[in-house]
């Protein structure tokens, strides 16, 4: 990358900040670009973020016209939805002069994000020597092995020869920033893979011999439409720290490596976690419009509200002997907020082995079962401790209270970890999103059966 020079610049970030914001008021492009080149690698990224949205898309669009390598290094800085929306709101004319020079995994993260009018009008942006591997690599699952595989690779038909190689090595068009060097790929006439030598050994190879002669036939290949961890199984048995990714005629889209897989492991898992604590649509940053984050909210709250108060509602049915037992408004929020937390547990277990592939939808009935003893046991075990607390503080009052709270926890905590092992494995079946839709999914049973159990048992025990 040619992403700015580290130097000693005295300069803060809040000084290269306000030299930015004077440039680009003034519109003195050749400052604001000199200024950004020479500017610390330590300060540029806080400065970057700081801007405003219609700063960042003025600096953009300076940049890009200028040098627009300059800018795709520079949306290094910005998180993918960041690099969305930006590019998003640039003319299509600057958006295709960045765009070319960007990662291959960039480039197919923004196409599969914008319209289709979009990105077919970027698809001309295509680097034309890896335009075909692409294109093709945009026909798989962003969790898999063709969908987070880097395209940027040398491949030779299987006449080259050392020679051949040593003249492309020399040749300064081939020297483009983000190709893999470290191996060579050849292939057929019909363009399938035939296999790989690592460049280091091409050197001690006769001058005039042919590669094909010499390939490394301990390289394995991935098939493009893999999961994630299966990937992983083959880089963690392999010397070789990248492997080719072929498709299922045979053509090689590119390789990955574990670069590739640990980031793509990463955006899953923060995905999943944003998810789960209700914030959809990628990251949110302060610095987003108010609107899109009220919108972004809303989406997770106002079903939660219809829920919450589908739950609560059961509490109206009981409300006789709420009246003569105030002390059961007490006891309610705390049975259902630790039984919500058991559940939670077996969610988050199940979530994970569905991820890994150790779990299928068709396995309720088995998660259910492991999941039924450590409800009943922990169940017992946490009312035990609720039974104690509840004697000590309201047992003076009502005697039969803390024997009313442990079995009523057990209930709640047994019903809430089955649900909870089983619902993403039911919502993956129904090809929902079990990170999105488990939590309030489970909020709403698990209050509803915590709210029932001790309810249900007060009435048929106190009255």
């Amino acid at each position: 990358m040619i992403l700015l020079n580290t130097n000693d610049s005295p300069n803060s970030a809040e000084s290269l900040y306000s030299e930015v914001i004077s440039y680009l008021e003034e519109m003195d492009i050749q400052q604001l670009i000199q200024c950004i080149k020479t500017a610390d690698m330590m300060s540029i990224s806080p400065v970057l973020r700081q801007l405003t949205e219609h700063e960042r898309i003025l600096t953009f669009g300076i940049l890009a016209n200028v040098e627009p390598q300059l800018a795709a290094n520079l949306l290094d800085h910005y998180s993918d939805s960041e690099i969305r929306s930006l590019l998003a709101h640039l003319p299509k004319t600057t958006t295709q002069d960045i765009f070319r020079f960007l990662r291959s995994a960039d480039r197919r993260m923004i196409i599969r994000h914008f319209s289709q009018e979009q990105g077919e009008y970027l698809n001309s942006a295509f680097p034309e020597v890896w335009i075909e591997e692409e294109k093709a690599s945009l026909n798989y699952d962003v969790n898999s092995a063709g969908g987070i595989c880097k395209n940027e690779i040398l491949k030779l038909s299987r006449a080259a020869t050392v020679s051949h190689i040593t003249g492309i090595l020399a040749d300064d068009e081939q020297n483009y920033e983000h190709q893999e060097w470290r191996y060579i790929y050849l292939h057929n006439e019909d363009g399938s893979y035939l296999g790989a030598i690592k460049l280091k050994d091409i050197f001690s190879l006769p001058y005039g011999s042919y590669v094909k002669d010499y390939l490394d036939e301990t390289v394995p290949v991935a098939t493009a439409d893999i999961s994630l961890f299966s990937l992983k199984s083959i880089l963690d048995t392999t010397p070789h720290s990248i492997i080719p990714v072929v498709d299922q005629d045979g053509f090689q889209i590119g390789i990955v490596g574990f670069k590739q897989l640990n980031e793509a492991l990463y955006r899953e898992s923060k995905t999943q976690l944003l998810e789960q604590s209700g914030v959809f649509g990628g990251d949110e940053f302060r610095t987003m419009p108010t609107v899109k984050r009220n919108i972004r909210r809303l989406t997770f709250l106002l079903p939660s509200v219809v829920l919450s108060y589908a739950a609560v509602s059961i509490i109206a049915q009981f409300e006789s002997i709420i009246s003569q037992f105030a002390l059961l408004a007490a006891i309610l929020p705390l049975v259902a907020n630790l039984s919500g937390a058991a559940g939670n547990q077996a969610v988050a277990v199940s979530i994970r082995e569905l991820s890994v592939g150790s779990l299928t939808p068709k396995d309720v009935l088995y998660v259910i079962l492991k999941e039924l003893p450590i409800g009943i046991i922990n169940g017992v075990i946490i009312g035990a401790v609720l039974s104690i607390l509840s004697f000590i503080t309201y047992g003076s009052e009502l005697i039969t209270l803390p024997i009313l709270v442990s079995f009523a926890y057990v209930i709640s905590s047994t019903f809430a970890v089955v649900i909870g092992g089983a619902l993403p494995l039911t919502l993956k079946r129904l090809n929902l999103d079990p990170a999105m839709l488990s939590s309030p999914l489970l909020t709403t049973l698990t209050d509803a059966m915590s709210f029932f159990s001790v309810l249900y048992l007060a009435q048929l025990f106190l009255l």
